[in-house]
This record gives C-alpha cells, structure tokens and sequence, in this order.
C-alpha cells in the first residue's frame, strides 16, 4: 500500500541543498507555512514554489537533528490558541529567502480559535530526511516564537544543574563573601546604616547620624535658654553686684546704683530746682508733658523727603514713585473687557496700554444623514468638530489706533449632506483661532453593528504672532450603527467656551452646539422611522474676548 501522507524536498530545495554542499555555505531554513489544500488533501508536488491554499507562515519554534537519527532534521512551529479557524492539510519549509524547501501534507486536523468557543494550541512537526546535515544550519530565534513544553522543560534542567553547579562551588570556597566586611577594624564604604541608639547613651555602640543629629539638637535648645554674651535680652529679675558711685565703665548698674545716683544729683542740683515743686513750675505745670511733647512732634516734617516728594504729585505720579509701574509703563489696572459675538473693529479705550485676547473658532455642523428608502437600511453622520481656543500674550497698543475682529459663523447642517466648517475667530495678525471641522455625511446602508472612533477630526493650533496658549477643539464623535436596525449620529466636539451638540436615535435633525465655538451633532435615518434625508445640527459661532489694562 502506498504512503498518503509524506513530505519531499521541492526542486527548488534540492538545489539549494545541493548547491550548499558543493560551496560549503549551509542552507538556513527559517519558517514553516501551514495551508488547508483548497479544501481537500493535497498531494506533494517536487514543482511547488508555494503552498495551495496557505493560511499562516511564522518563525520556527524548533529546529533539531533527530537524537536517534542523525540524518533526520526535525522542525517544529506552536500555533498558540488564539489563531485558528482554518483546516490544516499541508506544511511547508521555507529558507531565508522566502523559497519553499520541502512540502508535505498530513492528516486533515482543525485548527479552532478561542472566538469559536474553543481553542488549543497546536505543534506541527515535519522530519527532513538528508544524507547530511552538516550543509543545514540549526538555528531558531527564540525571542520571536512560542516555546514548546519539552523546549521548556530542557532549559529549565539546564539552569537546575547550572545553579546546583554554581552553589557547590559557592559553598566550596574558603571565602565566598568577600563583598562582607571583616568584624575586626572594617573599613567600610558607600552608605553604611546602623541603629539609632536611645538618647543619653554612652556606650560603644556606633553612632548614627540620627543619634549626633539629636544630641546637637538637644544641646542647641539648652543653649538657647541661656543669655549670649553679645547684647543678651535678660528675662525677670536678673541681679548684679552694686558698682561704687564712683565707678564709671561698661559694668551694669543696678537699680540700688541708679537711686544713689538721682540723689546724689538732686543734692547737687540748683537751689532753684532742687524740689519738686520748683520742678514741675519749670515744665509749666502739665501733668502730661510726655504726651504734649509727643503730639507736637508729630505735626512736624519728617527729617526724610518723602513728603516734599509726593507734594503736588498726580495719582500716576504717585503711582510711579510707589514703584508700581513696571519698565513698560504698565500699571496692571484693568479698564474694561469688551467682547465681540460678531466682526467689527476694537478701538482701544482711552488709558489703555496693553490687551489680552482670548478667542474661540466657531464650531463645525454635524454630517447629515442619507435618506433610507430600503426596508431595514439606515445612515448616521459624524460630530462637528469643535473650534479651537487661545489666548494672546500682553499686546502694547499704545500706538494701535484699531485692529479688525473677526468672528468666525458656526458651520451649518444641511439634510443629507456633510456639515460646513466653523469659520475662524481672529484678532488682526496677533492671533487666529481655526474653527472645527464639519461632520462627514452618512450614507445610507444595511444595519450592521459598527462604531466610528471619535476624534476624527479634532481641531487645529491656533497661529498668529503674540499667542500664549493654544488649545485645538475637540473633534466630532463618531457614529454607531446597530444590527438591531438603530443608529445615534456622532455627538458634537466641544470647544473650552461649548458644549457639543447631543446626539440623538431618532429620525431628527442633530442637536446644536451650545456656548461658542461648539460643534453640532450628526442626524441619523431609519427606515423604520421615517425614509426622508436629515440635517446634522448647526455648531455655535466663535467669540473674541479683549481685556484692557492701563
């Protein structure tokens, strides 16, 4: 009875192997294909440059000369379980030149993915039989394939007697550690730790940083307890000896020294002012004479120009001596805030000297929806996108006489159709503010279940030449067709002053964008409700902010 199943070298490979031989450079096989045979089992041509129907080719897992024949060349590939879905009926061997070297075919087998409800992963082997395998070489990448569980198990063997090998040699040594520090006098390196022993310990015990840390700490508040020689601030009721009323030096006098002193003065004073009666008639009789003194020097110049200076000043002259100008000549006063909903021409308010802009694009209009004049079709359309925002640096406009302002128009939804654009926002050449996008148009088509990613046409960076920030609007939401026969059109992008629009699963016009600079949503049809085309929802129209400061 003749073989079914076998594998032989193609042409192609024969002369590869021959030629190998001859020139002495191996043939490097690298990949194996697997194929379904068009659906029924092939027969092993020596012609074939290709599989008949093949449905995957990757790496080699294996690669090996048989250990108990050492003229058979043993490949192995792991399909893991998640591919799959296919009939496997015949395997080929390809070199790194993509050249098919020898075909096979086998037992027909399923091959099933984990989607299906089942899956495994499978090890397809084909056996080379060559009258030398010294012209082959035998190399995998085992970075890029699966490892089969013998493969597995091999190395993990190999490590084993490589750690056991290891360890005894470890063990065997005289002094395996010598990373360790001896006991006696190490000389330690890097960042050596220790604990932190109690405070007022006085042993032998290593001291840590932690421990000095804590002893200086502990010394430096006991020392601020105590007066310091230069200037000390005494604190109750500190004594001192009592000097001679002779002494006349820097040793402190005490209150005894400085009774004995007054006395001594009263006795020596004139006979004019030696009581106290004489006194008081020499200060007018006023029992506040400190306080009459105080007030009528407080009436008086200062000794400093202050004064003089800031007499017959303006309030900007003030302000300017007050240093609150800065080398531009801004004081940071705002003036007014005028904002713009539609073009015009800004003209700088009296005593402005510098503006900060901020400005939004106008939104993007939702797709329109096709009409669905078939039973079960329906069409959604996609988001708006949202315009984008940003801000301008100070602009000195002490010298601008006016700048134009344009507003951009939100874009508009038009039945069955792709929504317009948003139109720009922008103040002169300093800043610009692109508007977003206009959702594409839905087409009409059978229910299926399908989801467009949001975010296909977020917004663009704002350009000009004094911006600060730029923040692009958020592009329109993506639509979403259902197998049940709904649908919901894509939401409208938002921008940092709008809301986009809502969207909806009715035959209804898209929900418009809210604020400024929003888009609006796609529309959406369904047969079932209704056949004519809609419109996607209108974005809003864009703003343009001015702040005046003097």
């Amino acid at each position: 009875m003749s073989a079914k199943f076998y594998t032989l070298l193609t042409d192609i490979g024969a002369a590869k192997l021959a030629s190998a031989a001859a020139l002495g450079v191996p043939l490097k096989i690298t990949q194996m294909a697997v194929g379904d045979g068009g659906g029924v089992l092939p027969t092993p041509n020596a012609l074939q440059t290709k599989l008949v129907a093949e449905k995957r080719r990757a790496d080699l897992n294996m690669l090996y000369i048989d250990p108990q024949n050492s003229s058979q060349i043993i490949a192995e590939q792991v399909i893991p379980e998640t591919e799959g879905g296919w009939w496997i009926r015949e395997v080929g061997l390809f070199d790194d030149t993509g050249a098919l070297i020898a075909v096979g075919n086998c037992p027909e087998s399923y091959k099933p993915q984990l989607a299906e409800g089942s899956g495994r992963t499978q090890t397809v082997r084909m056996v080379l039989i060559t009258s030398s395998t010294d012209n082959i070489t035998l190399k995998i990448d085992p970075s890029v394939v699966l490892a089969t569980r013998k493969y597995v198990d091999d190395k993990v063997l190999e490590l084993k007697v490589y750690v056991d090998d290891l360890m005894a040699k470890h063990i065997a040594a005289a002094d395996p550690h010598t990373q360790y520090a001896p006991k006696e006098s190490p000389t330690l390196t890097g960042t050596p730790k220790a604990p932190t022993a109690p405070a007022g310990t006085n042993t032998t015990q290593i001291a840590s940083t932690a421990f000095v840390q804590a002893v200086v700490t502990a010394l430096n508040n006991a020392l601020a307890l105590k007066a310091p020689l230069a200037s000390p601030a005494l604190t109750g009721t500190p004594t001192a000896p009592t000097a001679a009323q002779t002494v006349n030096n820097t040793q402190i006098a005490t209150t005894a020294f400085v009774k004995s002193a007054i006395a001594a003065l009263v006795a020596s004073s004139p006979a004019a002012l030696d009581t106290l009666n004489e006194l008081a008639a020499a200060l007018g009789n006023d029992p506040n004479f400190a306080t009459t003194m105080t007030n009528a020097l407080a009436g008086k110049q200062p000794l400093d120009s202050t004064l003089t200076t800031l007499s017959g000043k303006t309030a900007a002259g003030i302000i300017g001596y007050l240093g609150l100008v800065n080398s531009s000549g801004m004081v940071g006063r705002l003036v007014s805030i005028k904002k713009f909903t539609a073009s015009g021409t800004y003209t700088p308010t009296a005593g402005t000297r510098f503006v900060k802009v901020r400005l939004v694009g106008a939104g993007g209009a939702g797709g329109g929806a096709a009409a669905s004049t078939v039973s079960g079709y329906l069409a959604a359309g996609r988001g708006g996108g949202g315009g984008s925002y940003g801000e301008t640096t100070l602009i000195d406009v002490t010298s601008v006489l006016s700048v134009a302002v344009i507003v951009g128009s939100a874009g508009v939804g038009s039945a069955g159709s792709s929504g317009t654009a948003g139109g720009s926002s922008s103040f002169g050449s300093y800043i610009t503010a692109p508007g977003g996008d206009g959702g594409g148009m839905g087409a009409s088509g059978p229910a299926n279940n399908s989801l467009v990613s949001d975010l296909s046409n977020s917004g663009k960076e704002c350009t000009g030449t004094d911006i600060f920030i730029s923040i692009p609007g958020e592009g329109g939401g993506g639509q979403m067709s259902l197998s049940t026969g709904t649908a919901k059109g894509g939401h409208g992008g938002s921008s940092i002053l709008g809301t986009g629009g809502s969207a909806y699963t009715a035959n209804q016009q898209g929900g418009y964008g809210w604020g400024f600079g929003a888009g609006g949503a796609g529309s959406i049809t369904v047969y079932a409700q209704g056949a004519s085309a809609t419109a996607g929802g209108h974005g809003s129209n864009g703003i343009v902010i001015i702040e005046e400061y003097a």
